[in-house]
């Protein structure tokens, strides 16, 4: 559903109270370059999740406990070593951690002020 145009309005002018608040932080939306951080090591994890599988599914075709144990260990290792890699946007939210708490902004009272009007005029 496609906003009005006073909510456009709104939309906009709280955008330009946050960049004006906070710069860094708008620009961290209009700039996405901060992403996931993909391992170095994607490679190794994935041919070992896929050896896994057929190890695994190899000691259940003949019947051998420990060859299906060694295919979960190699699915578990693979698993592990994409979940576990660091991320690059660890900094980035550590800032925005920092900021919310700090006291409450003009922009912020602002925004109340227009809620308190507002319920007034109903």
């Amino acid at each position: 559903m496609p906003l009005s145009d006073h909510e456009q309005e709104l939309l906009a002018q709280m955008e330009r109270a946050l960049a004006s608040e906070d710069p860094r932080f708008a620009s961290a939306f209009r700039n996405p370059k901060i992403r996931r951080g993909v391992p170095k090591n994607t490679g190794l994890a994935l041919v070992s999740i896929f050896t896994g599988i057929a190890i695994l599914i190899a000691g259940v075709a003949t019947s051998i406990p420990a060859l299906g144990i060694v295919g979960f260990v190699a699915i578990v290792a693979g698993t592990t070593m994409i979940v576990s890699a660091p991320r690059k946007s660890a900094g980035v939210a550590g800032n925005l951690k920092g900021k919310a708490s700090s006291t409450k902004s003009g922009f912020m009272e602002g925004l109340e002020g227009r809620w308190e009007r507002r319920q007034d005029n109903q």
